[in-house]
């Protein structure tokens, strides 16, 4: 049963508010090009990229504190998952006061950071004004999530995430039935994202995860956790830096900033869903990682990986390869034909997305480990080398410049897990972690490279709507494409599918 497997159900309650978020953003994205122009919306992506790079300030504490809350539990130290939740209810107030400091520093004093005009820059002062007004409901609601995942709870997290889907598809529906404004239409958004603190505080203290809100400051035993998290914010300061600075950097060396950033966003939906989709792995594996290592179970270790590299593989190359059989068509059906010239980039992303993603198995045991040095030093060079690439070749390709960027970003770290971590580190083989991941790739890309000369077009469709009929198109070679994967898979038992019904 579903509900019965901690996997299989977090994944699927995951999976479902993420197509939730997905549905609202393959509609709300068109609507809002359409109301509020490329430059407006160019812009509202400008203030979110800000406010993106401003997660550094957590410091790691989002992946430390749910490794150790999950090793405390083991432990049975419950009063001190108690003093630390507390500690870091103190902790995310001062971060949030910084955060609010930074963005109105932005707000107020660096308009000649942006290439936009006066009055853009003054619409984007309002939407950072936005962002910080609710900061701190945003960073506080960061303790109770770490308590909720730690307990294994993300189902609960998932479906506080899809309704706040459902809240964000009212805000869209509030633009064109109240005629709101850019303004009032971010203050909403961001009204319901920060909503969360309310369900999350209510679960973690029924379910006896905290014993007060009160904030306090318990030294002894919180430096533990942010030692350790230190280690993994000089990881995440690389990490996010590599992926937020990709939009900065378009908004302020492209020759038409608010719309080259708004090119960035439009193609960035698809991939972004299925991080988004595949990135809900590493909130589940960590938990389950951190158990085994706290128990040193070197074999469950390896089960772990060989199994669930396999199968991330699966199931990111199944939200992958459709986008990549039918790139031009997606776009055409998402934004209009006349956003088609994109979809190389998409395709590119897309390919990126399936190399980086299958190390995620690989990724929560080094993370549960706790070595990270060399991991931080190679993506600090990946991360700079990334940068000055985007920068140098923003001017000749404009938006591909950050995608080409990023891919050789991801090349270099998941080169790093291969020449160094599953060997040395968790002492795993790496052939049969690349046969894990290079199998399930080769039969997709040999079944996607068979689909690509069955002629399905749009003029097969002549009598829909043209977007329609790009959707069509889009839906039957997926189907096509999905049928004989699928099939592959069963008959050559690269997947037991049998297992998603056991216990």
């Amino acid at each position: 049963m579903i509900k019965d497997n901690y996997y299989i159900s977090s994944f699927f309650w995951s999976t479902t508010a993420k197509i939730l978020n997905a549905i609202v953003g393959f509609i709300s994205v068109p609507l809002l090009l359409g109301y509020y122009g490329k430059t407006g919306y160019g812009l509202l992506s400008i203030a979110t990229a800000c406010n993106g790079y401003m997660h550094l300030l957590d410091l790691g504490m989002n992946v430390g504190a749910v490794k150790f809350y999950s090793q405390w539990k083991v432990e049975g130290c419950c009063d001190k998952i108690f003093r630390v939740a507390r500690t870091n209810i103190t902790f995310y107030l001062v971060i949030a006061l910084i955060n609010i400091l930074l963005l109105l520093s932005i707000a107020f004093w660096c308009e000649d950071l942006f290439a936009v005009t006066h009055e853009q820059f003054l619409q984007l002062r309002k939407c950072l004004c936005v962002i910080a007004l609710f900061c701190v409901f945003s960073w506080v609601t960061t303790v109770f999530n770490q308590l909720l995942v730690a307990d294994k709870q993300m189902v609960f997290t998932m479906k506080v995430q899809g309704l706040q889907a459902v809240l964000k598809m009212v805000a869209v529906g509030l633009v064109f039935v109240a005629n709101l404004t850019l303004t009032e239409y971010f203050f909403w958004v961001t009204a319901f994202v920060a909503m969360a603190f309310l369900p999350y505080a209510y679960k973690c203290k029924k379910n006896k995860l905290i014993d007060s809100f009160k904030p306090s400051w318990y030294w002894n035993d919180f430096k533990v956790v942010f030692i350790f998290s230190l280690s993994i914010f000089a990881l995440s300061l690389f990490q996010v830096t590599a992926t937020q600075s990709r939009p900065i950097l378009l908004s302020i060396f492209a020759s038409n900033g608010a719309s080259a950033v708004a090119d960035f966003r439009i193609i960035e939906v698809i991939p972004q869903l299925i991080i988004m989709i595949g990135g809900t792995f590493s909130g589940i594996f960590l938990p389950k990682t951190s158990e085994m290592v706290a128990k040193n179970d070197n074999k469950a270790m390896r089960d772990f990986a060989y199994k669930w590299t396999t199968y991330t593989t699966v199931i990111v190359a199944i939200m992958c390869f459709p986008f990549i059989l039918c790139a031009s068509e997606a776009l055409s059906a998402y934004v209009g034909k006349e956003y088609a010239h994109l979809a190389k980039w998409l395709i590119l992303w897309c390919v990126t997305v399936l190399v980086q993603m299958h190390t995620t198995p690989g990724n929560a045991l080094v993370l549960a480990k706790g070595e990270t040095k060399l991991l931080v030093k190679v993506t600090s060079i990946a991360c700079v080398a990334s940068m000055f690439i985007n920068v140098f070749l923003c001017g000749y390709i404009e938006v591909g410049s950050a995608i080409v960027a990023y891919f050789l970003y991801v090349l270099i770290i998941v080169g790093l897990y291969y020449v160094s971590f599953y060997k040395k580190l968790l002492h795993l083989s790496r052939f049969k972690l690349f046969k894990s991941f290079f199998v399930p790739t080769l039969i997709a890309f040999m079944v996607f490279v068979i689909v690509r000369f069955i002629p399905v077009t749009v003029e097969m469709f002549g009598s829909m709507n043209e977007r329609v009929a790009y959707i069509a198109v889009c839906a039957v070679k997926s189907l096509i494409w999905f049928v004989p994967y699928i099939s592959l898979l069963y008959l050559l038992k690269i997947v037991d599918f049998r297992q998603f019904k056991a216990k």
